[in-house]
């Protein structure tokens, strides 16, 4: 009897490789880390470890659920982390803005730093073994939102698109697909290979038509405002169609055991984080169909619990005390993929 192909079995590398076997294999991987590290630090001060609050606003209240019952949880790259206490949710105090929130998240420059983390990102992701394992990703999750679309699907519109990766494969399946990202110089990346691409505000963008599919792979966290984003692009959201997040599971076990050590905190780039439970929240006028939780992640816990490195670290995964399929299939999974039904 033939296995059944699934996200866990073929796209993930934690369970049978270590951190440093497995980023051995991306190309370039250290200019990538290097680059992202100098973007973490750029707007903290020195002194008090906190980015400096001319770069930033502050939030009163949570992003989803709207409450004003938070408390402080940490410190990471400079941003307070909260959790509310009335729906859970983990989010950060401060949210870039004015000029860092153009440079940082805009990439506002062609030349520099900025446009040197999107063409090494977009080379990444489009060379080598990134690109091959996206592909399968791209490949079995579609088939499951497929399996759970009563209409035709044909036009699709992706936001939080980066190097166009999805956009790109989507493209060469026969959809009709349309692209947004904020990033200029990964725009640029993207229109330099001839795909549909847009930078309107997410809050306020508006189409012609309506798509019988929404994705968003990897970039709700990133959202400063996800209620008014979800809001207004649901208006151009067929009746019956679906609307797909893959997310950094806050509800997995690498964060459950490493808190914020976990590779999901990323200071000013995740701003708020998500499982299933706060999506459903931002979402309550859907219908949750389906999720799957995949990645286990093992590596870093294996490095974690042996004061390894846990990036970089090459300690021999812990089998005999974790069992890998059984993380993903408790909903434990770093990576988590969720479909709604208008």
């Amino acid at each position: 009897m033939k296995t059944k192909k699934t996200l866990s079995s073929e796209y993930s590398m934690s369970d049978t490789l270590t951190c440093e076997e497995m980023w051995s294999k991306v190309d370039g991987y250290e200019d990538i880390s290097l680059t992202n590290y100098k973007s973490l630090v750029k707007y903290i001060n020195p002194f008090t470890g906190k980015v400096k609050d001319e770069f930033v606003s502050l939030r009163d209240r949570c992003p989803i659920g709207g409450s004003k019952n938070f408390k402080y949880l940490f410190t990471k790259h400079g941003f307070d982390h909260m959790m509310c206490n009335d729906t859970g949710t983990i989010f950060t105090l401060q949210v870039l803005s004015g000029k860092a929130k153009q440079e940082f998240l805009e990439g506002s420059e062609t030349s520099g730093e900025d446009a040197e983390e999107g063409n090494n990102y977009g080379k990444t992701k489009t060379e080598g073994t990134l690109s091959k394992m996206d592909r399968i990703k791209f490949s079995l999750s579609m088939d499951s939102i497929l399996k759970h679309s009563e209409i035709e699907i044909k036009d699709i519109f992706d936001f939080g698109s980066a190097a166009g990766t999805f956009v790109e494969w989507a493209q060469e399946q026969g959809y009709n697909i349309t692209g947004h990202e904020y990033h200029k110089p990964l725009r640029q990346f993207c229109e330099s290979r001839g795909l549909n691409m847009k930078n309107d505000k997410l809050e306020t963008i508006e189409f012609d038509q309506k798509f019988d599919l929404i994705t968003c792979w990897d970039y709700v966290d990133h959202l400063h405002n996800p209620v008014e984003v979800i809001n207004n692009v649901s208006k151009y959201l067929k009746k019956g169609g679906l609307f797909f997040f893959a997310i950094n599971n806050i509800d997995s076990l690498v964060v459950k055991i490493m808190h914020e050590h976990s590779p999901t905190f990323i200071g000013p780039h995740h701003s708020v984080h998500y499982g299933v439970n706060n999506l459903n929240i931002l979402m309550d006028s859907y219908k949750l169909v389906h999720s799957e939780s995949y990645v286990s992640e093992l590596n870093w816990i294996s490095n974690w619990c042996n004061w390894d490195n846990p990036e970089f670290g090459n300690t021999p995964l812990m089998h005999d005390i974790f069992n890998a399929k059984e993380i993903c299939s408790n909903g434990l999974g770093f990576k988590l993929n969720v479909i709604y039904k208008k």
